[in-house]
Parts: C-alpha cells; sequence; structure tokens
C-alpha cells in the first residue's frame, strides 16, 4: 500500500536524500532560535554537549535541555513523522492522517519545552508550504501536559511565536500547557479530562509520549505510572485515535526486560479483550519500528545522529498496531 507521504516527496529544506540527513523545519529553528534568545541560552547552545542525563524540573535543568537537547528531541519526532528511509511502517501515514485537515486533538506528553508539538506541526507546515501536501483547512487543539513550570512556560512561548507561520499555511493552533506528573492520579485525572472535552468535536486524537524512557525505566518510575498510563490509554479510545510512543535506541529501551518490553507486556494485558491472538503475538520488542539518520545541527557546521525506536498504539477496539 502506497504511503501517504512518500519518500521521494520530502522537501530538501527537511531532508537531503544525496546525503541522507534530516534538516530540522525552518519554522522550528525560528521558534527555538526565538526561545535561545529570550532565554540568554545562545552561547550555551554552541557549546559541547556533557555527557551523562540533562533536564529536570529546575531552571537551569530546564534550560540545559533546551540548549542541548532540544535539537535532538525534535530531530527523532521529525524522523518518525517523515520516514525516509521506509523503515517504519504505518507510523508516517498515522501522523498524515491525523494531520490532513479537519479539527484534531494533539497531546504531548511530557512536552517539555515543546519539541515533539512543534516539530510536528512546523514539519506538517513545511508540507503544505512546498506543495507536498493538500493545505486543507487544518485546526489543531494541543495539549501539553509537562511538571516542569519552566518548560511549559518555553513551550506556551514557542507556540505563540510559531502560530502565525502555522496560519499562513491554513494550519490554526490553539494549545494549552497543564502541570502533568505522571505518577500523580489527580493531575492526570484533570488532563484526562480535558483530552476527552477537548477531544469530543474531533475527527482524529494523536497522543505522542516522547523520551519518557530515561525517567520510567532509568528512574525505576514504571510501576507507580502504570495506572496514569491505563487512565489516558482507556479514555482516549475513540475513532481515528493513536498513541505513538518514541524513545532513544538504548538498551535500557531495548535489552532484556528493557522499557518497551515491559510496555508492550502491559499493552497487551490491558486490551487483551480487544485483541486477537495474532495481534497480541505481534506485540513484541523484534516488531518495534527503528530507524537512525545524520542530522544538520541547526548552529553548528556539524551534523549528529541520531536513532529513535517507536511503536504506534491504536485506540479504537481492536488495541495496537505494530
Amino acid at each position: 500500500m502506497a504511503r501517504l507521504i512518500k519518500p521521494e516527496d520530502i522537501p530538501e529544506t527537511l531532508w537531503h536524500p544525496g546525503l541522507k540527513c534530516l534538516r530540522l523545519a525552518p519554522s522550528l529553528l525560528t521558534a527555538w532560535g526565538h526561545l535561545l534568545r529570550h532565554a540568554g541560552l545562545e552561547e550555551r547552545a554552541l557549546q559541547p554537549v556533557p555527557k551523562g542525563e540533562i533536564g529536570g524540573l529546575s531552571k537551569e535543568e530546564t534550560d540545559d535541555h533546551l540548549a542541548w537537547r532540544f535539537s535532538g528531541s525534535s530531530a527523532r519526532v521529525q524522523l518518525s513523522l517523515l520516514d525516509p528511509r521506509d523503515e517504519l511502517a504505518g507510523v508516517s501515514d498515522a501522523f498524515a492522517k491525523v494531520f490532513s485537515g479537519g479539527t484534531v486533538l494533539l497531546a504531548d506528553l511530557p512536552c517539555g519545552s515543546g519539541a515533539a508539538v512543534l516539530t510536528m506541526l512546523a514539519s506538517i507546515s513545511e508540507l503544505r508550504r512546498q506543495g507536498r501536501v493538500p493545505r486543507h483547512p487544518l485546526h489543531v487543539k494541543v495539549v501539553g501536559g509537562e511538571l516542569s513550570e519552566f518548560a511549559r512556560d518555553y513551550a506556551s512561548r514557542a507556540m505563540d511565536h510559531i502560530k502565525d507561520a502555522l496560519a499562513e499555511q491554513a494550519i490554526w493552533v490553539s494549545a494549552e500547557f497543564l502541570r502533568w506528573d505522571a505518577l500523580g492520579k489527580f493531575s492526570t485525572a484533570d488532563l484526562t479530562n480535558r483530552l476527552t472535552v477537548l477531544g469530543q468535536e474531533c475527527s482524529a486524537r494523536l497522543i505522542v509520549l516522547a523520551n519518557f524512557s530515561g525517567f520510567l525505566q532509568g528512574e525505576g518510575k514504571w510501576k507507580e505510572a502504570i495506572p496514569q498510563f491505563e487512565s489516558l490509554f482507556v479514555h482516549g479510545r475513540a475513532l481515528n485515535s493513536f498513541v505513538l510512543w518514541i524513545e532513544p535506541q538504548t538498551n535500557k529501551v531495548l535489552g532484556s526486560g528493557g522499557f518497551f518490553g515491559r510496555a508492550l507486556a502491559w499493552f497487551k494485558n490491558l486490551f487483551s479483550t480487544h485483541q486477537s491472538k495474532e495481534e497480541q503475538e505481534a506485540l513484541v520488542v523484534e516488531n518495534l519500528g527503528k530507524s537512525s539518520a545524520c542530522v544538520q545541527h541547526p548552529l553548528k557546521a556539524h551534523q549528529f545522529d541520531v536513532r529513535l525506536v517507536i511503536q504506534r498504539f491504536d485506540l479504537p477496539l481492536n488495541g495496537a498496531k505494530a
């Protein structure tokens, strides 16, 4: 079956086929640059990236992530949306279906400073600007969930900055960024209720979970978080409802006892009554979508590598599609 966004249709502003290299969407880079200038982080973003985990709830930790990890997080999302190597069966089509037109709900969890949601919207906008996909009117209701108040402020500021560029491509966005604790049942209930209300008149719903394994697996929080994810997945079921879970390719994610093995087992158990034996057997780590690419750094004259693993979960009646 032909893909909705074919690799040969991707413009060179997003992917250079000769170099096999991603280029982050132009309007995304404008929004990121706006945040760096606002936060006084332009010089920090040019410095070598320290080794180890970067990010956290404090302003300093949030600023470090914005300066050093924003581009990598964005690149993983853009790679999954475009799938220029044609390695992620069904993932690019899920994005294309959601953003084809109408009114849609987009949840970014945890949203951090907005890398995922901004990348999705900027990439679709660029595809429209280059005439690669139709410019049907698209209204996007964005809900970001994030514990760091500093990150939520950055995400909101960047979204306000990019809205005019999106509107030029017939994409109109309303956005709200809520305090969400993945271990807290009350903030998850508030988030779930908001998604339910906003999703009532939407033709499609997409929840993107990205870069979560470090916290859930690395810090041993998966068992505490399960009730919250169960609420989000169960209440998120609807026609044309998808979850895309994107993580970096690491041993913590893919290894024996790794994060995705535990997550897939949990999902199969949760939706076991809605899945056939074949569908359950297909949900194994070996079937996860994997891709990699080099990325042109937007601020420096060098490239860096990005590697991702992704699972598409469908949330109508039949559970997931591997």
